[in-house]
């Protein structure tokens, strides 16, 4: 996809196990400001590594079961999975932005781990 997705608790598991390439799931809340600081860079990833990353958004509020199930305790956190294996956690807000954005590069480009 060529934008995030909103995640749905019930396809959750199935999309994690499923997806061949690098995914991208952000845990969010409508309120908080450092997901408004960093949606257009997750957005942009996603435009920009169509085919090698797909990017899943869960909203916290909406969903409280995925955000309970995976302990999400601050927004933006951010997992990444490959294969259906979580490679890397970030809770809370990276640095800055352009960390979120190496980090993925890095993980993109490294093809086994």
């Amino acid at each position: 996809p060529r934008q995030p997705v909103w995640a749905k608790s019930g396809s959750f598991d199935f999309t994690v196990a499923n997806w061949p390439e690098t995914l991208l799931v952000e845990f969010t809340a409508p309120m908080c400001l450092y997901c408004k600081i960093f949606e257009p860079v997750v957005t942009d990833l996603a435009l920009q590594k169509a085919g090698k990353l797909k990017v899943m958004k869960v909203d916290c509020d909406a969903d409280s079961l995925l955000a309970k199930r995976f302990k999400i305790e601050k927004t933006p956190t951010f997992i990444v999975y490959r294969n259906g294996v979580e490679l890397i956690r970030v809770d809370g807000p990276p640095k800055d932005k352009t960390e979120l954005v190496k980090g993925i590069n890095n993980l993109i480009n490294y093809t086994s781990y």
